[in-house]
């Protein structure tokens, strides 16, 4: 019975961490939430009376996140970029070559070499998984080269400039990448993932083409963390936490008792 009860206590310890994870990333860009996995374990008395399976606790499985849509708040920031429906963007990972980071986290600047990257300085990538350049200066029809003025992202991915005109010319379009099943994603820190063997290979393409989502403009997709819900769960994982820590006591008790 005691190792019954902790395998429980084990549990819902885990539930808790996750669930204080959750809690902890609501406001990260983003961040795709976890739920706790567990399993039934039952031993097959066969000896004693066939086909009657005794429990024996439960086993900890892996977390299992849901990649569902967060919500999209609006920044006014040309490079914050929010998608709708399917797709993560595709992003240059520096420590290992030839590893891309796929992310839900749109929020991009341009560095000093003229590179579009995320806040880790991380270039952002196009469908031949390039990094993306956005020139400061550009010679147009001829003329004198002229300092970039403006840039916007069309709901399709292009990323459209002026320089000193108000005409736009096209820089590059951004590339979005989809899985057969992106919950086996390997999370490789806060809403960056690498590919494995049970997420499938990357299929790439570009925003609005069959299957992936589109790109807005000036805005950042939220967290898919919803607060209230984790705060219930939160609640309700410590009552049984605590109810599994007197059980324990209690048994631990008669079983002292038992021994003397």
């Amino acid at each position: 019975m005691i190792s019954v009860i902790r395998s429980a206590l084990a549990g819902v310890s885990q539930e808790i961490a996750i669930i204080s994870n959750n809690i902890a990333n609501a406001n990260s860009v983003g961040f795709k939430k976890s739920l706790a996995s567990f399993e039934d374990v039952y031993s097959e008395q066969a000896n004693v009376r066939p086909g009657v399976n005794t429990g024996l606790g439960i086993s900890l499985t892996d977390p299992r996140r849901q990649h569902s849509q967060g919500s999209l708040k609006e920044t006014g920031d040309a490079l914050d970029l929010g998608i709708i429906g399917s797709g993560m963007f595709l992003l240059d990972t520096q420590e290992t070559k030839g590893v891309v980071t796929y992310s839900r986290a749109g929020s991009f600047s341009v560095n000093a070499n003229g590179f579009i990257v995320n806040s880790e300085n991380i270039s952002l990538l196009d469908k031949n998984q390039n990094p993306l350049k956005l020139p400061f200066n550009v010679s147009v029809d001829g003329k004198a080269p002229q300092k970039l003025t403006n840039v916007k992202v069309e709901p399709d991915g292009r990323i459209k400039a002026s320089y000193g005109t108000s005409e736009f010319l096209t820089i590059g379009q951004v590339a979005l990448a989809k899985f057969a099943n992106e919950t086996r994603l390997k999370s490789t820190g806060i809403g960056n993932f690498v590919e494995t063997l049970g997420s499938g290979n990357a299929v790439i393409g570009t925003p609005k083409e069959l299957g992936f989502g589109s790109i807005q403009g000036g805005s950042l997709e939220n967290s898919n963390t919803e607060i209230s819900n984790e705060l219930v769960r939160l609640i309700r994982a410590q009552q049984a936490f605590n109810g599994n820590a007197k059980m324990l006591e209690a048994e631990s008790k008669a079983t002292d008792q038992l021994m003397r």
